[in-house]
């Protein structure tokens, strides 16, 4: 199969591009400059494409894809991984470009990646596009990260969304991807003491997380969720019984 990931150059979108690969899928994965491309690939083997592209303009996501194609002719799975965290300050001391970079990013690169996709995938007949839930989708309100999980909130309500829009596309279709708690920079992005103390009970690593969100996308699961509340409670559990 031929796979589109954005962001693949670190943490969960890495992670990824290595396990499709290891399955020997082609895969075709974007960074935001030549020397994150450059760094991923030296750590890979198989048959693979890296691209610069910045997810916030939607003539470089349609170049990037225009390689894929030209290179690999189709894409069966597009993965919106590409996305940022937000300063950890409340929305009334955050920045204007603060707010416009994580909007930009995880909303509109989302989006315009989303628009892409899809538009291959109809001219195609079929195809599947994952969107990348996080800190919010659940609707779970933490102060000091407003920004971002509006992002995953909107997210959300826009892959079911799309779905109302393809009914006559019976091939093709959105997901969601929820890896839970991972350890990535973007989960340990400015976090505080308690943040600290959740996420060595709730977090798991990348090399656990991405083989099993591959298998899942791989049987045409369109809402693949890792940490689920039985998850959560029995890692609570466990945590209580150690002490």
């Amino acid at each position: 199969m031929n796979i589109f990931i954005t962001g693949g150059t670190r943490g969960i979108g890495f992670g990824l591009v290595n396990e499709f690969l290891k399955l020997n899928h082609r895969v075709t994965f974007t960074g935001t400059s030549k020397e994150s491309i450059q760094g991923a690939t030296s750590k890979l083997t198989g048959d693979f494409l890296g691209v610069v592209c910045d997810v916030r303009h939607k003539e470089q996501i349609e170049q990037a894809k225009d390689i894929s194609i030209k290179t690999y002719g189709k894409i069966d799975i597009w993965i919106n991984n590409a996305g940022v965290d937000q300063n950890r300050l409340d929305v009334s001391e955050l920045s204007e470009d603060e707010i416009k970079r994580v909007v930009d990013i995880n909303i509109v690169g989302m989006m315009l990646g989303t628009s892409v996709a899809l538009s291959q995938m109809k001219k195609q007949g079929y195809g599947h596009v994952y969107n990348m839930e996080g800190l919010g989708s659940n609707n779970l309100a933490i102060p000091k990260t407003l920004i971002y999980g509006s992002s995953k909130h909107l997210l959300s309500y826009f892959s079911k969304g799309c779905n109302k829009e393809l009914k006559q596309f019976k091939n093709v279709w959105v997901g969601t991807l929820s890896p839970g708690m991972v350890f990535t920079d973007l989960l340990l992005h400015d976090m505080g003491e308690d943040g600290m103390k959740i996420a060595k009970i709730l977090g798991s690593q990348v090399e656990e997380v991405t083989p099993w969100l591959v298998k899942k996308m791989l049987k045409n699961k369109k809402r693949v969720v890792w940490l689920t509340n039985l998850k959560v409670m029995r890692k609570f559990t466990f945590s209580f019984l150690k002490k």
